[in-house]
């Protein structure tokens, strides 16, 4: 049931409206409302605390078989609301590629599952590398610029830099 909602909440979250240029990419502007989602507004900042406790609900909403391990299968079925983007741009397979590249950054051991722990360890890393300013919080900018998920799905579905 926890999965459910997480995932209602967060369609429901890509449908609010966005403070963004008119000339950005679909794939931003999703980026856009996802930071949105997780800060609250497009001028909050993200602590590592709060980012931590969206991977975790994340991590539940992605262990479809609730066995506190995500499998490639599973992180290749979660939808972080670009999926339908990619497939609308013939970029499907780019889109698969680039979560599986992601997986494979996360799955730090190897050993071809994530566990919440080392999911959560990822987004740490994750989080300092886009820290560009080292204040321990995330601007929406930095966020759409430093976060792999992110940056990585990004460029698959437009692959001209990213704005």
């Amino acid at each position: 049931m926890k999965n459910f909602a997480f995932t209602i909440a967060t369609l429901a979250a890509l449908t609010l409206p966005t403070h963004s240029v008119a000339q950005a990419t679909e794939g931003r502007l999703l980026s856009e409302k996802l930071f949105v989602q997780i800060a609250g507004s497009p001028t909050a900042f993200l602590d590592q605390g709060a980012f931590t406790n969206y991977g975790s609900d994340v991590f539940a909403a992605m262990d479809y078989d609730q066995n506190n391990s995500v499998t490639l299968g599973e992180f290749l079925v979660f939808d972080t609301g670009m999926r339908p983007l990619a497939e609308e741009k013939g970029r499907l397979a780019s889109h698969e590629t680039a979560m599986r590249v992601v997986f494979a950054f996360w799955d730090r051991d190897g050993d071809g599952a994530l566990g919440r722990t080392e999911l959560i360890r990822s987004l740490g890393y994750d989080f300092q590398r886009a820290d560009q300013n080292s204040d321990a919080r995330l601007n929406q900018d930095e966020f759409l610029h430093g976060f792999t998920l992110i940056v990585a799905l990004r460029a698959a579905i437009n692959p001209a830099p990213v704005e």
